[in-house]
């Protein structure tokens, strides 16, 4: 006879359940659209229970992006460890910011959910800025690590350059949702080794 879950168990369980709605109903209808009853009732469960975890929609959307956020600077300090050329790992960095195949353009639009929702509330904002500062110090550790690696040169230091790094790859995104067709899949990499990979010899190889 299988065990019975914990109250513990099941309050994680439905975490996730509310989790999975919340992205579904918020990449439909956007984060003004959606309500909390329909995001308890694609979870299979009452508003009560979206309560009894989270505070607000807001709340619910920061914890999911938080969470890629995370797995998303542990799969970059995979690819970073990877014996590949610098052009194909940039590569692979642009197709892991654009999402797993099939869910790029959900995370892209919930991206800009939370962005749009934070530039009307302080308190959101506030918790957005700490996440990007976080991502920005990750990325120019990162810069760092390749540009002792690979003896490049940056036009900038590498914390102002993270930031027009990351500025550069949140725009192409928006473009590559209002019109694939016309931002091709490895234009953040072609960009990035025209202007500084290609000024530094033998990065490369």
């Amino acid at each position: 006879m299988p065990r019975a879950q914990t109250r513990q168990e099941t309050s994680a369980l439905n975490r996730e359940k509310l989790l999975d709605a919340a992205a579904k109903v918020i990449g439909k209808s956007g984060i003004v659209g959606a309500s909390l009853q329909e995001i308890a009732a694609a979870a299979g469960l009452t508003k009560g229970a979206v309560y009894s975890q989270f505070d607000s929609k807001e709340d619910l959307l920061v914890e999911l992006l938080d969470r890629r956020f995370e797995r998303g600077h542990a799969q970059l300090l995979e690819l970073l460890s990877d014996d590949v050329p610098m052009a194909e790992r940039l590569k692979q960095l642009d197709a892991w910011h654009r999402g797993e195949k099939g869910t790029g353009r959900l995370w892209a639009t919930l991206e800009l959910e939370l962005s749009i929702a934070a530039a009307r509330q302080p308190k959101l904002r506030r918790r957005l800025r700490s996440r990007q500062r976080r991502s920005r110090e990750f990325l120019a550790e990162m810069i760092e690590q390749i540009v002792e690696e690979h003896q490049l040169r940056l036009p900038l230091p590498p914390k102002e350059f993270a930031i027009i790094l990351s500025a550069l790859s949140d725009g192409l995104l928006v473009h590559w949702l209002n019109d694939a067709k016309e931002v091709p899949d490895d234009l953040f990499a072609r960009f990035i080794i025209a202007t500084v990979i290609a000024t530094s010899p033998g990065a490369l190889g």
